[in-house]
């Protein structure tokens, strides 16, 4: 029996993401204070707080007509900034909130889903992969990372814009990103959930007939 639970994959898989949870929820919560609390006994605080811009936005013109740029380059070579960051030293209060809001739509949501992600895995060992409450977790995990996806969608667009308008004279226009990773993730696990189903379908009639 012990050499069947020492080989056990799942269980693997079980110890290696409660161990992602526990550092992700430690980082989460080191950055969190940090940022808030301004104490500099926490690593990573009184760090600069940062935004990102496309690179054509006025915020990054040194005067009307005249871009900052690279130098030296040959005729009809032309350059573009895919991103550009501008960083406050010394944040105020107001700055601080913004930083500590994108934190926790950037690690709040994957800490949630490690945390279902590792209750899954858990239920999965205990009850059998092809039980009856694992497709209702993969659909919970797949609707997470579609919500996480739209939420990052919408609120990183916006903090950065509020954090790009505290550092700047200018009003600059908004600009988001789509997430395509957590988004590709979501639709995998919502397909797999539909497989998993069918097999627990499965599973059940040949109880039945037996």
């Amino acid at each position: 029996m012990d050499s069947r639970r020492d080989t056990d994959p799942l269980r693997t898989l079980e110890v290696l993401v409660a161990s992602v949870v526990a550092v992700m929820g430690l980082v989460a919560c080191l950055m969190l204070v940090g940022t808030v609390a301004g104490s500099g006994s926490v690593p990573g605080v009184d760090a600069e707080v940062c935004a990102s811009g496309s690179g054509d936005v006025p915020a990054f013109r040194r005067t009307a007509g005249d871009t900052t740029g690279p130098v030296d380059l040959r005729d009809g070579i032309t350059w573009r900034a895919e991103e550009v960051q501008i960083c406050d030293p010394d944040p105020d209060g107001v700055i601080r909130a913004l930083a500590a809001a994108g934190l926790l739509v950037w690690l709040g949501a994957p800490v949630l889903f490690f945390c279902l992600l590792w209750r899954l895995l858990r239920r999965a060992r205990r009850e059998g992969v092809f039980a009856d409450r694992v497709p209702g977790g993969l659909r919970t995990l797949g609707r997470i990372l579609l919500a996480w996806a739209a939420v990052d969608f919408f609120a990183s667009g916006l903090i950065d814009a509020a954090l790009l308008n505290r550092m700047t004279d200018g009003t600059l226009v908004l600009t988001a990103e789509v997430p395509w990773l957590p988004v590709l993730l979501g639709i995998a696990l919502l397909t797999l959930e539909r497989v998993m189903s069918q097999a627990v379908e499965m599973r059940r009639d040949v109880e039945a007939t037996i």
